[in-house]
């Protein structure tokens, strides 16, 4: 990657848990903060690399797929090289993702069903296959099977992991939409060598594709409607989903099925107990360490890693539900006493 393309991306913290893990007995919970990346989520590891190789091409711009955050992080990455970028986007991408995009300066085009239906979505990959080769400019998808090589960055992440825990690593926990990120994890640890951690996928019950066949106990990839309303999980078809389930098998991990509400709780948690500003997908990997506590997968003892994928800005109306919570209090300056400043149980 030349330097001018990167702007630091990776390298992000790994922190532990101060008060969440204590709630399930959980006393050796992690979590790598793919947040602190330059766009807010672990899609900069996939756009810098691939970056490269759109600019070998010489091409004066692209276009690309995306439910959210590798359409903000191409956005900003193509805006910093000086491409133009084209990014058809489902109908649920979040409000703060889609004004990413076009702040950068890309346009953004909305297809109805694109992602929510398995028939929608395999038109519009065709179409843009069409257009990627009649018009000679890369079509970019955060998938193995479209862009290896932007995901062999962010295999980056298990080495990182790797290198940041100090003691062995029994456990991390990823959450799944196309099934990308979490083979990433997966090759990323072999490829590193020495002991390798259990790897668990964690899906919404609204987007079953890789736990369903992993409960199941088969190896088909099942198309389906999402109903999930959790933005980057919900991915109804095979993308990378059937190398995912593969690489569960392989490091013996477990696929977790989990509902938006507990989600939804994890983001809350992280929020006022870990000081942690997650977007929902970037809560799903605690929600799944909640219940695989709950389930006995994971021991007390054991170093548990959860994946936080993206930041809270990208989610504007999750955050705003979340901080509904905690309502400003309008108060008379008289009231500004020491009782109303004691810490309330």
């Amino acid at each position: 990657m030349s330097a001018g393309a990167s702007m630091g991306e990776g390298n992000t913290p790994l922190v532990s848990s101060r008060q969440v893990g204590a709630r399930v007995g959980l006393h050796n919970l992690f979590f790598k903060l793919e947040s602190c990346n330059p766009s807010g989520s672990y899609k900069d590891r996939f756009v810098a690399a691939q970056m490269q190789a759109v600019l070998d091409m010489g091409v004066d711009g692209c276009i690309a797929t995306s439910s959210g955050n590798t359409g903000a992080s191409l956005a900003a990455y193509s805006a910093r090289c000086g491409l133009a970028c084209s990014i058809v986007v489902n109908d649920e991408a979040p409000a703060g993702k889609l004004q990413q995009m076009r702040a950068h300066g890309a346009r953004v085009m909305r297809v109805r069903d694109f992602i929510t239906s398995p028939t929608v979505t395999a038109e519009v990959y065709t179409r843009l296959s069409e257009l990627s080769d009649d018009m000679s400019i890369p079509l970019i998808v955060s998938a193995y099977r479209h862009c290896p090589v932007g995901m062999a960055g962010v295999e980056t992440i298990a080495y990182e992991l790797g290198s940041q825990c100090r003691t062995r690593i029994d456990h991390v926990f990823v959450p799944i939409g196309g099934g990308g990120l979490f083979t990433a994890v997966c090759r990323g640890f072999r490829r590193r060598g020495g002991p390798l951690p259990r790897i668990h996928g964690v899906q919404p019950e609204g987007c079953l594709t890789v736990v369903a066949a992993y409960l199941r106990g088969d190896d088909e990839i099942r198309p389906i409607r999402s109903t999930t309303r959790i933005s980057g999980l919900a991915v109804p078809f095979d993308i990378d989903a059937g190398m995912a389930l593969a690489e569960m098998r392989a490091l013996n991990g477990v696929g977790i099925a989990i509902r938006d509400e507990e989600v939804h709780r994890a983001q809350q948690l992280m929020l006022t107990e870990e000081g942690i500003w997650a977007e929902p997908a970037g809560a799903a990997a605690l929600a799944g360490a909640f219940r695989a506590a709950q389930e006995g997968i994971v021991a007390a003892s054991d170093v548990v890693i959860c994946i936080v994928t993206g930041h809270g800005f990208k989610d504007p109306a999750s955050v705003a539900d979340a901080a509904e919570r905690h309502p400003v209090e309008s108060v008379e300056c008289t009231q500004l006493t020491r009782e109303a400043f004691e810490v309330r149980a």
